[in-house]
């Protein structure tokens, strides 16, 4: 169990609601399906060339693939281009994605034609949104920004993986900004992967969380957190 502080009045799942209302009501990005998509209609092309994650985290990654198993089935929640499906499809036997950008995942599929694999089922919907799937393994990074209740998401994710979930989420700007909500008129701000660590006690999920210092593409350092849990 996290030792995270919750924020005065408000519980994580709670302060995890009110910071997506609150950029919602400023980004439209956050809550517009067709603005999301228009952003990565520009965005998805040079994503890979510009600062991604993927990469960088070997260390990090090492500690997913000691619990993976040759026949797994995984879910891969957000696969955006594909650098971590990649990193991922040597140690498992059969994968799926939920992915509701077709920009990205076009790029994904360009990506994916110098391998010599099938392509990973897709489910071309958000994973609030996603049908019931079977999957051994469910494995996310930096997907939850659009997520509005986080809470019933994680617990999507705990009750589809037969074995194991892995969450990866980035820290600190300019990778990935705290959540933010105003509070009795005063600002407050937490730590998403600490946020999504406190919604996993609200859940009474025991889970590992660990933190991983990451040098991107640009040469900035900032962590990485790994959180997981076995079913």
């Amino acid at each position: 169990m996290s030792d995270f502080p919750n924020t005065d009045g408000l519980s994580a799942s709670e302060f995890w609601i009110q910071a997506w209302e609150e950029a919602a009501a400023s980004d439209l990005r956050v809550g517009n399906d067709t603005e999301e998509e228009r952003f990565w209609q520009g965005y998805a092309p040079a994503y890979d060339d510009r600062n991604p994650l993927a990469p960088y985290t070997q260390e990090l990654m090492k500690q997913v693939y000691a619990y993976l198993k040759a026949d797994d089935r995984l879910l891969e929640i957000g696969p955006g281009t594909g650098g971590f499906t990649q990193l991922l499809a040597p140690h498992v036997g059969e994968l799926a994605l939920v992915e509701p950008s077709t920009s990205m995942f076009e790029v994904l599929c360009h990506n994916w034609a110098k391998l010599v694999a099938p392509l990973p089922q897709l489910l071309a919907v958000k994973w609030e949104e996603a049908p019931e799937v079977e999957a051994d393994v469910v494995f996310s990074a930096n997907a939850f920004y659009r997520i509005r209740d986080m809470k019933d998401s994680l617990l999507k994710m705990h009750q589809t993986a037969r074995r194991h979930v892995f969450l990866v989420q980035s820290i600190g700007q300019p990778f990935a900004g705290p959540l933010r909500v105003t509070e009795n008129g005063e600002p407050q701000e937490r730590v998403r992967a600490e946020v999504i660590s406190s919604i996993l006690d609200e859940l009474n999920i025991e889970h590992h969380y660990a933190t991983f210092p990451v040098q991107r593409k640009s040469g900035e350092i900032h962590d990485v957190a790994l959180i997981h849990w076995s079913v």
